[in-house]
C-alpha cells in the first residue's frame, strides 16, 4: 500500500501512518421478533402476551452465561388478507373495507457477552440452542425479510442473518492501533528523509495537534484523548461483522516531523 508523504523545507516531512490490530469478538447478537396477530386489536395483544411470556420463560430456561435479552421497542400495525395482496399485484385498487389482521409486535435483541472465552464449536452450539429455543417459543430469529411490497421480492432481503459478532472493547483496541500507526508513520518518514538526503527531527504535529516546543508523547497524548473525548464508546461504537471470524480495528493518522 502506498503511504502518502511529503516533504517541504518549511513544513518538515509530513506522511499517513497505518495502524491496525485483529480482535477476536467478545459478544455475539441475535434479532428475535414476537408477533401477536388478531382480526381484533384486543386479541392481538392477548396472543402477544402470551408469546412474549413464552419467550421470555424460554431464553431464561437455557441459562447460557452472559445471555441478556434487551427490548429494542413495540409496534403495532395491520396486515392485508390475501384478496387484499392480490388486488394490489394485479394493479387493482384495494379495498380498504375488508377485514385487515392487527399485529402487534416487539423486537428483542439477544445479546451474549464473553465469547471470546469459547471456541468455535462451543459458540456455534451456543447460537443454536438460542435459535431453536427462540423457534418453539414463536419468536421470529433473525433480520426483517419482510418484503416492503406484499408479494414482491427483494434480493437485499434474500440471505436471512442469523448472528451479528461485535467487538466492544473498542478503546483500548483504538489506542494500540495508534501506536502502531505513530510507529509506521516514524519508518515513513525515516525512508523519506534518508531518500531526499536529510536528517528527521522531532514529531511538531500529529493530525494538526501539537507544536515545536511539545515532544512526540505529549503531542500523542492530545491526539488519543481528543479521539477518546469525542467518542463515548458506547454500543453504538462497537465494530460487528455477521462473519464468525477476527475483526481488524484499524486507524490511520497524519504526522509531521521537522527537518534538521
Amino acid at each position: 500500500m502506498t503511504i502518502p508523504a511529503s516533504a517541504g523545507e518549511n513544513e518538515g516531512i509530513t506522511v499517513m501512518g497505518l495502524g491496525s490490530v485483529d480482535a477476536k469478538p467478545d459478544v455475539v447478537e441475535l434479532t428475535g421478533l414476537v408477533i401477536g396477530q388478531g382480526q381484533l386489536a384486543g386479541d392481538a395483544v392477548t396472543k402477544f402476551h402470551g408469546n412474549r411470556r413464552r419467550a421470555e420463560t424460554a431464553f431464561k430456561n437455557l441459562k447460557i452465561p452472559g445471555l441478556e435479552v434487551v427490548e429494542e421497542g413495540m409496534s403495532l400495525y395491520s396486515s392485508l388478507n390475501a384478496s387484499q395482496i392480490q388486488a394490489m399485484m394485479r394493479g387493482m385498487a384495494v379495498n380498504n373495507s375488508d377485514s385487515q389482521e392487527l399485529s402487534v409486535s416487539e423486537t428483542l435483541k439477544l445479546r451474549v457477552t464473553g465469547i471470546d472465552k469459547l471456541n468455535s464449536q462451543e459458540l456455534l452450539e451456543t447460537i443454536v440452542r438460542i435459535v431453536d429455543s427462540g423457534k418453539d417459543a414463536g419468536v421470529v430469529i433473525g433480520n426483517d425479510t419482510t418484503p416492503a411490497v406484499p408479494g414482491s421480492y427483494n434480493s437485499s432481503k434474500a440471505r436471512n442473518t442469523m448472528a451479528t459478532f461485535k467487538v466492544t472493547k473498542v478503546k483500548e483496541l483504538k489506542e494500540a492501533a495508534f501506536e502502531q500507526a505513530i510507529k509506521n508513520a516514524r519508518d515513513q518518514a525515516e525512508k523519506l528523509a534518508k531518500l531526499t538526503g536529510v536528517k528527521l527531527g522531532k514529531v511538531i504535529a500529529i493530525d494538526g495537534a501539537g507544536h515545536a516546543q511539545e515532544g512526540t508523547a505529549a503531542i500523542y497524548r492530545q491526539l488519543v484523548t481528543r479521539y477518546v473525548s469525542a467518542s463515548g464508546f458506547n454500543h453504538s461504537e462497537e465494530q460487528g461483522s455477521d462473519m464468525m471470524k477476527e475483526i481488524p480495528i484499524a486507524v490511520t493518522v497524519r504526522v509531521t516531523y521537522s527537518i534538521e
